[in-house]
């Protein structure tokens, strides 16, 4: 399958004769020549798009989220949520659907959910394959990728 390339600021093609619609390199390069464009190169804006987007965390000094890891590192493991009654899901998927009792409003008076309840994909809100998948080992997969992975009408991974 033919893969597009986006011009980034390596411009694809020679130089124009100036025809309508064309560019003019030396033209260009007279009215901006303190343009770090003329320098740069297309996989060094790639390599710091990964950089600066893509890869590590992102620190905003306390303004808003304080450190935030894009690789999604602290993603819950569903296979350590703690269930049951007293407030706790009834799986890591769905809520613990018994009443606390007649008179009370406080969940630490839940009972256990049904056997089984939650357990099975028909018994979630999500659709869609993969809807239950552990987040821990999404985000791992996720945080592999890179700005080539993506590609116009496929899935990363495909």
């Amino acid at each position: 399958m033919p893969t597009h390339t986006q011009n980034i600021v390596e411009v694809k093609g020679g130089p124009s004769s100036r025809s309508l619609g064309g560019r003019d390199d030396k033209t260009l390069r007279a009215a901006f020549p303190g343009s770090p464009i003329h320098e740069l190169k297309d996989e060094d804006v790639r390599a710091q798009f990964q950089k600066l987007v893509l890869d590590g965390s992102v620190n905003d000094e306390g303004h808003t989220f304080g450190t935030f890891d894009r690789d999604y590192s602290d993603s819950p493991n569903m296979e350590e949520v703690e269930t049951g009654g007293g407030g706790l899901p009834a799986s890591p998927y769905v809520p613990n659907p018994v009443s606390p009792g007649e008179g009370s409003v406080n969940p630490s008076d839940q009972a256990e959910p049904p056997e089984g309840f939650g357990q099975s994909p028909s018994d979630t809100p999500f659709v869609g394959v993969g809807a239950l998948e552990n987040p821990k080992a999404t985000s791992e997969k996720a945080a592999r990728h890179t700005l080539g992975d993506y590609k116009l009408g496929q899935g990363v991974g495909n």
